[in-house]
């Protein structure tokens, strides 16, 4: 990748941070929203690291939550729905804010199946969406991993967003996929190892969420087709990126406040 692109992010995020307290970074341990707590960190060492983690989630990436934690020293705070805290997450002094699944428990007890197979936007919207509102409900600025190119769901976003009460900041929003391994490479950052596997057929996971959500697929596909596959949601979000996670007080319309001069890269 160009350095000129990661030189662009750095100023994005330095100039949309003046005067912009307080604010946070999302974190969901795959590929993109790393290299964006990255970037963040670069520009403010102190900003604060949250995560949305699922009882869904493959061990693999509560260990590599772990691991990142420990080798950025995020001091990451994890908001889960779930009846206890994962005990690798005791262990290794992670901070959670465990919330109540009385909810996801009720609408879990009127499917046969699993939710996530019976009612896959309930299920996103108990597990993701509700506790990214309330770990967003004290901050006025959210910085995220996004990219233009993962898939149709996020061609037409903007670097800098409001919505509600909060603006989104997407310093990552115009890397490749081939950007972000090579971001990581730089910086040592390991990556998480579902990243790694590559199946006798060519497949390869490409973007990461829940286990049961969660499917490899070819290179020529968008990164997100391997997402909740079989259902209306393939390819889709889940609901944390496009419902307005913290309405505003005040009927304000949606506005950008602050706008870069778009640069051409040579990638």
């Amino acid at each position: 990748m160009s350095t000129e692109k990661t030189q662009y992010a750095l100023n994005l995020l330095e100039s949309a941070f003046i005067n912009t307290k307080p604010r946070g970074v999302g974190c969901s341990f795959g590929k993109d929203s790393v290299t964006a707590v990255h970037l963040a960190r670069r520009i403010d060492p102190n900003i604060p690291v949250f995560s949305i983690m699922t009882i869904f989630k493959p061990k693999e990436t509560f260990e590599y939550l772990v691991e990142i934690n420990r080798l950025l020293n995020l001091d990451v705070l994890v908001y889960m729905v779930a009846e206890r805290v994962p005990q690798i997450l005791i262990d290794n002094g992670i901070k959670v804010e465990l919330l109540s699944p009385d909810n996801f428990r009720e609408a879990q007890g009127t499917h046969e199946n699993f939710l996530h197979t019976e009612d896959v936007d309930r299920c996103c919207h108990l597990l993701k969406v509700v506790p990214i509102q309330k770990a967003v409900a004290n901050y006025d600025v959210l910085i995220d991993g996004l990219r233009s190119s993962e898939g149709i769901t996020r061609q037409n976003l903007q670097e800098i967003e409001i919505t509600g009460d909060l603006t989104k900041i997407h310093p990552i929003l115009h890397f490749t996929e081939e950007d972000i391994f090579e971001y990581l490479k730089k910086n040592d950052i390991p990556i998480h190892p579902w990243y790694l596997k590559t199946f006798p057929d060519g497949k390869r996971y490409r973007s990461l969420g829940c286990a049961p959500c969660t499917r490899p697929i070819f290179d020529h596909e968008s990164e997100r087709d391997g997402r909740w596959q079989g259902s209306k949601k393939e390819g889709g979000e889940c609901g944390i990126h496009t419902n307005q996670i913290k309405p505003s007080k005040q009927n304000i319309p949606l506005q950008k406040t602050f706008v870069m001069e778009k640069q051409d890269y040579n990638c």
